[in-house]
C-alpha cells in the first residue's frame, strides 16, 4: 500500500466517521463533480477492475479510478465504512489481508448503490 494511502486510511479508520468533502485539498475535485465525498480518496477495493464504475484499464495493465464517482457518494461511503468496521478492519494492513471479502462487499453495495451511467 502507498504510504499516502496508508496515512488517509489511518485517519478515516481512527475517526470511524465520513470525512466529507474536502475542499481544501490540492486535488480538490478530483473527480470533476466538485460535490464528491473524500472518505474514500483512497479507495479500499482499488482495484476493482468493474468497468461499471468507469473506472478502465489502462494499456491491458494498471486499473484507472479517474472517471469513477461511485465511492464518493455519500450514501455509498457511509455503506462502505459501516460494513469495513463490521469487518474489524481497525488499520490499513486489515484491507490488504481482507480484500476478498471486502470485494464481495463491494458487490452488495453496488446492488443497493448501483454506479450512476454517464448519460
Amino acid at each position: 500500500m502507498h504510504p499516502i494511502a496508508k496515512r488517509h486510511f489511518e485517519k478515516v479508520l481512527g475517526k470511524s466517521e465520513l470525512l466529507g468533502i474536502d475542499k481544501n485539498c490540492r486535488y480538490y475535485p478530483c473527480h470533476r463533480s466538485g460535490s464528491e465525498n473524500c472518505t474514500f480518496c483512497f479507495c479500499p477495493f482499488y482495484p476493482c477492475g468493474d468497468e461499471s464504475t468507469r473506472g478502465k484499464w489502462i494499456k491491458g495493465t494498471s486499473w484507472s479510478c479517474e472517471n469513477c464517482s461511485w465511492i464518493h457518494r455519500t450514501e455509498v461511503a457511509d455503506r462502505v465504512l459501516k460494513e469495513i468496521k463490521k469487518l474489524g478492519i481497525n488499520n490499513p494492513e486489515d484491507i490488504d489481508k481482507n480484500w476478498i471479502s471486502l470485494n464481495e462487499i463491494r458487490e452488495g453495495i453496488k446492488a443497493v448503490y448501483p454506479p450512476q451511467s454517464t448519460a
